[in-house]
């Protein structure tokens, strides 16, 4: 046999052997792999919707949404069939909606359905602009939108589940007598149907407040925080138009504000060690201060401080075989501690000193340790052998165009000298082999989630810069949505690696990091129920001169080092 024969022969066999271990790990994985799949059909009677898909074998779950025109998602719901039905008494007259079913596997990744459903309700329902008080010497003129002449509509009047009035609906201008309510206090549920289906309802109340109880569930009453931001959370104050926030340290009022959102991240620099604190939270209807309904909760801040969690330098999810993990300790003092045989790193743990070699998938354990200081949380680390590294990323720079900055440096507005930035950003990424999606500037967060999601991509980051109130702060900070994240580690690489060219050297001016900070919640674009893997960057201050100047001055440099992290990262040379 020649030479030649031979080397052929080796290489048929080389790539008969590569073809078989690709075949033969595609096929035990196949169970573990998103696959395309799409909606079968969709029937409905008025507002009730029976759904079916196709079933993907790798779905733990599905996760309905519904968006409205406006890109506000209106309805979520977790299923675990792919045949569903659904009540959709939210539903607004003339308004387009898009129906999405996310197949998600066991590690929290995603996979939009082919072919949305996008269709337009055309039945009748309430305004919105409908008043939910009732005055008790008036009549009630209640407004319905939509065609009443197409069907056979009929409206009832209900008053503790019993109906009280019920006739044929014909004006889109209903009136409620004043005797059905006067002098007592009373709800009274407004009803239309179509042959018996619920079409839309609203509840009307006389001399009883429309908005619901207020509960402040975190911070908890009587806790002890750590120093740092403080994630206020509450549930309730149903169809109140206006929410106010009050803050006390004592009996003095340090922070009075108005806000929109039931999850607030209020700035650890309102707060001071060792204090106590008082926050109040109002919920208000229109100029009905009678209605209002208030929550508070108590609470002291820790005087002694908490290790921040250790962080690492590559994607769990992108690792081959010999890849080397390092581990990073964000803070100043303290060492880390590690296992990966599922113990707990504080009892069991080895102090790390050299780069984690993966040989298989595994679990990383770590925790940071210091004998004067609070350990950090416990970090888990999954990593799952992967030879896939098509990357994908969705970048969103910032829509604010009316965020002004320092004129005399040429910095114009956020929107436009984002997008400037974002442009070499994306160059980048493009040039080395991602697949790059971006929003539209002048959309909205809803809609760029909701894009974002349905690429199913690797990474949502979203690129903005900073202002003050005061406009007296410098510096960058990054936001993810919790402590436990994971993309707790990007953030900190992405920190790290922007803070190495600021112009302010951080060890000299701590001001200038920022630091990683925690939305729980509050910020959509790194909110895990909108985005598994989403980072928020605040690229400096530009109604700061200086940081205004740094940005206009090196928005390429800028966006060469954000690249280039995210590059390293999940491991594309």
């Amino acid at each position: 046999m020649s030479k030649r024969t031979i080397i052929t022969f080796a290489a048929v066999l080389i790539t008969f052997v590569i073809t078989t271990i690709i075949v033969s790990t595609i096929i035990l994985n196949s169970d573990k792999i998103l696959r395309s799949f799409s909606i079968v059909s969709v029937d409905n009677i008025a507002t009730n919707y029976n759904v079916r898909f196709e079933k993907v074998r790798a779905a733990k779950h599905y996760d309905v949404a519904l968006y409205d025109q406006f890109d506000e998602r209106v309805y979520a719901q977790t299923v675990y069939r792919n045949n569903i039905s659904l009540s959709l008494t939210m539903l607004q007259y003339d308004m387009v909606y898009t129906l999405v079913i996310y197949a998600v596997n066991e590690h929290g990744e995603s996979k939009a359905v082919n072919n949305p459903h996008v269709f337009k309700f055309t039945e009748p329902s309430f305004s919105l602009e409908n008043s939910l008080v009732l005055k008790d010497e008036e009549d009630y003129k209640l407004s319905i939108l939509g065609d009443l002449t197409k069907k056979n509509y009929q409206i009832k009047i209900y008053e503790d589940d019993k109906v009280i009035k019920e006739e044929r609906l014909t004006t889109n201008e209903y009136i409620i007598n004043k005797d059905i309510y006067k002098g007592r206090e009373v709800i009274i549920n407004v009803t239309i149907y179509d042959q018996g289906t619920k079409i839309n309802s609203i509840d009307l109340y006389n001399k009883i407040s429309p908005v619901s109880d207020l509960k402040i569930t975190a911070p908890k009453r009587g806790s002890v925080l750590d120093y740092k931001d403080v994630t206020l959370v509450y549930e309730g104050g149903t169809n109140a138009t206006s929410y106010l926030l009050q803050i006390y340290r004592g009996t003095r009022l340090v922070r009075e504000v108005e806000i929109r959102r039931n999850r607030v991240v209020i700035s650890m620099e309102i707060f001071k060690k060792a204090e106590a604190y008082r926050i109040v939270v109002s919920a208000n209807y229109r100029d009905y201060e009678e209605f209002t309904k208030k929550a508070e909760v108590t609470f002291r801040m820790n005087e002694k401080d908490t290790l921040k969690p250790a962080y690492i330098d590559f994607s769990r999810r992108h690792v081959r075989v010999g890849q080397e993990i390092n581990v990073f300790n964000p803070n100043a003092e303290g060492n880390v501690y590690y296992t990966t045989n599922g113990d707990c790193p504080i009892t069991n743990g080895t102090r790390y000193t050299v780069p984690i070699t993966i040989t298989q998938n595994m679990t990383l354990k770590t925790v940071v340790m210091e004998p004067l200081m609070n350990n950090s949380i416990v970090s888990e680390f999954d990593f799952t052998i992967n030879r896939n590294r098509n990357i994908s990323v969705y970048l969103s720079p910032s829509n604010q165009f009316r965020n002004s900055g320092v004129a005399s440096t040429g910095y114009t507005n956020e929107m436009r000298e984002m997008n400037r930035l974002t442009d070499f950003l994306e160059k980048r990424l493009k040039e080395a082999g991602v697949t790059v999606f971006r929003n539209r500037p002048y959309g909205n967060i809803n809609r760029w989630t909701a894009e974002s999601r349905y690429h199913g991509v690797d990474l949502h980051l979203a690129i903005h810069s900073n202002a003050s109130i005061d406009h007296r702060s410098y510096g960058i900070e990054t936001w993810i949505h919790e402590e436990s994240s994971k993309t707790y580690s990007l953030a900190h690489l992405f920190q790290k690696a922007l803070l190495g060219i600021y112009y302010i050297d951080p060890a000299q001016d701590p001001k200038a990091d920022r630091g990683v900070k925690y939305a729980n919640g509050a910020f959509g674009e790194v909110n895990e129920d909108f985005v598994p893997f989403g980072i928020l960057l605040e690229i400096a201050h530009h109604d700061w001169e200086t940081d205004a100047a740094w940005i206009m001055e090196n928005k390429e440099l800028i966006a060469k080092t954000i690249a280039n992290t995210i590059l390293r990262y999940f491991g594309i040379k």
